[in-house]
Parts: C-alpha cells; structure tokens; sequence
C-alpha cells in the first residue's frame, strides 16, 4: 500500500498541512520540536486508528482546538484506492470513517492498511521490561491475523474480570469459587491459543529476524530471539496452564491477581548468546531494532499478500555511518518509507537522486517548521 495524501488539521502544532507524499522513501527533516513526528503520528491514526505514542486524543488535539482531523488517500497494492477520515472532538469523541462510512471497532482496521513502526519508545523493547516485547508480538500478529487479536480481546476481558473477582475476595474475605472457575476456563481457553500462536510466531519469525540483521551489519554478530511463557507448556498447553493455575492459586488469593499467562511471557533477545539488554551497545541495540522490523515487515507482507507502510522516527541517532548506510540501502527497497531526522537531508541529499548505485529511489523531502511544511524537494 501507499499514502498519497496526508492532511493534518489542528493536530498537535499542525494547525493546516497538506502533504503529498514519494511512493518510495520521504525524508521528514527540520529542527527539533517542530512538528516532524506528527506526520508520523497521523499516518498512524490512518493505519491504526491511534497515535503510536499511546497518547489519547485530547493530548493530541492542538491547544485551544476543540476538534482535529486526519484526512489521507490511500492507495492499496492492487490499486484499489480509499479515503480516511479520523476525526476527534473533545464532547463527542473519535470517528474513524473510511470511504464514507464509519467504523465502529478498531479491530475491523488493524491489518487493512498495514504498517510497521520503529520510533524512540521502541529502544525499550530490547532494554526494556517484559510488557514492551509482549506488544511488538501482539502489534504483528493482531495485523496479520483476525483470529489472533479477537483472542487477544477475549483473553484481556476474561483476565479483567478474574482479576476483579480475586481482588474482592482478597478485599472483603469472601472468594465467589463459581465465578472465578467461569473466568478461569474462559483465561485458559483463550490464553492457550495465544501461547500456540506466539510460540509458533517465534519460530518462523527467527529466522527472518536473523537474515536480516546479518544483511545489515555482515560481520561477527549472531543475533537470536527465544520465546519465554511464563509457565511450562506441554503437548496440551490448556492442561499445563490449568494446572500452572492451580498450583499458584493460593499465591493469587493473597494477591488478587492472576500471576500466570501470556500477559506475563516475555520474549529474549541474545548478540553471540549474550542477553541485548544487559550488555548490547546502543548502536548494536538499534541495529537489532532495525532488523526486527525489517523481519516485521517481510512477514506481514508475507501474510497479507499487502505491503506495509514503514515509519522510522529518528532512527539515524546513535548509529555509526557504516551501520546507518546500511540501513538506508536496505529501507529503500522495502516499499514507501517515512523517516524523521534533523540532519538527515546534510548527510543524503546529494545521493536522493543522481544515477550513482547507493542513490535512493524515488526520495522526496519534506521539510517542516512550526507545524507548517515550508517546501517539499523531489
């Protein structure tokens, strides 16, 4: 897919911006604080139905707006354009409407318009807690696969609601057992096809995550992911996260809160066997968050016959010029790109388009001040 048309309208400091976009790489360049990862974020809107920071809308609307609006033209592989439209007002709320009828459930967009992003906040799915690699498996498998997010869905509400009935039988001393087993069979149920999923996942994902990497450093570093459950599974994972329930069931009485399940798997991370987060450089962290979403996106162009979008929010930083070189040669072939960086144009510009072999294809920059995109250069 490509985005052909971008208009941002009192979002965050854009107040009016229209933007026509390359369908190969666009470099969003300028100074700091200026207004460059908005365009990010509203193609986001676009594919996702939010911002990928995690912010709600009323932190993105522009100060003493009451409204915003995300208008794109989106053209898929086959040709088949479309029109979107995400609007937000602070009384009534957000409207995702596409060809000229609204959506009412996000679950019906993730997937349609595919995306894969790598931004800042990203560095903590290496360095980070268990939570963040949990929801780089899910963001992939809930694009590529309906099934997937609707048992993600199903398994945060049956996790909710046994939550609520431990933490009130921790609180007032009287444990409803009938409720709690109801919930529990609905947790394990659920909670098991998304073990299977993962663990599945993993496996085929690895070895995409691996030829990337080495395509995009090409010496001695051997990158690997493991998958982490966090209980023992066996050939009938339902039975082994029952019984892993059961096991723990006092500790979670005490606690009021499940303590086992896939919202508590974690996925690992190894340079030469040794673990990223611990000893890693940051330049090796973001060459290994490079390759994941080069392996990202090959999969999910792989799954849905559709080819993502890819948005790199300030990627450049903290690289070595052989690494991001490298990078930039192996994004370029990808499919349309969006990439934030202030000194990005200095260093590429006279490389976008003159006929020599590390040039880059159909470049385009835009480059932004004060909310306003002052000129685009093809």
């Amino acid at each position: 897919m490509k985005v052909k048309r971008l208009h941002l309208t009192n979002f965050r400091n854009h107040e009016d911006s229209s933007i026509e976009f390359a369908d190969g790489v666009n470099f969003i360049t300028g100074p700091n604080a200026q207004g460059k990862t908005s365009i990010l974020e509203g193609l986001s809107y676009v594919c996702l139905t939010k911002s990928f920071l995690q912010q709600p809308e009323k932190s993105v609307v522009r100060f003493e707006a009451d409204t915003l609006c995300v208008d794109a033209s989106v053209e898929k592989d086959r040709g088949t354009p479309h029109e979107v439209k995400i609007t937000y007002e602070r009384k009534s709320g957000k409207k995702y409407i596409l060809d000229g009828n609204e959506v009412r459930r996000a679950a019906d967009v993730v997937g349609m318009f595919p995306v894969v992003i790598l931004h800042p906040g990203n560095l903590t799915l290496t360095g980070g807690g268990p939570s963040d690699r949990r929801k780089f498996l899910d963001m992939i498998l809930s694009q590529v696969s309906k099934s997937y997010l609707e048992e993600s869905i199903e398994y945060a509400r049956a996790l909710k609601q046994r939550n609520r009935v431990l933490l009130d039988g921790r609180l007032t001393g009287r444990l409803d057992l009938g409720i709690l087993d109801a919930w529990t069979d609905a947790l394990v149920a659920h909670g098991a096809q998304i073990v299977e999923r993962r663990s599945s996942f993993v496996k085929e994902f690895r070895e995409v995550f691996v030829s990337a990497y080495d395509w995009l450093v090409k010496y001695y570093e051997t990158p690997d992911m493991i998958y982490m459950p966090s209980f023992t599974t066996g050939p009938d994972i339902e039975d082994t996260f029952f019984a892993e329930l059961q096991r723990v069931s006092m500790v979670e009485r005490s606690r009021g809160a499940t303590i086992v399940g896939p919202h508590r798997d974690d996925l690992e991370f190894t340079l030469n066997g040794v673990p990223v987060r611990d000893f890693a450089s940051q330049g090796q962290n973001k060459t290994v968050l490079v390759a994941l979403k080069m392996a990202e996106f090959q999969c999910i162009k792989t799954k849905l016959a559709e080819t993502p979008v890819v948005l790199l929010d300030d990627v450049m930083s903290e690289l070595d010029s052989f690494r991001s070189a490298s990078t930039l040669r192996s994004i370029a072939g990808l499919g349309q790109t969006f990439i934030t960086a202030t000194d990005i144009l200095n260093a590429y510009a006279g490389s976008l388009n003159d006929d020599r072999q590390n040039s880059l294809p159909d470049a385009k920059v835009h480059f932004v001040k004060g909310g306003n995109v002052l000129y685009e250069n093809v």
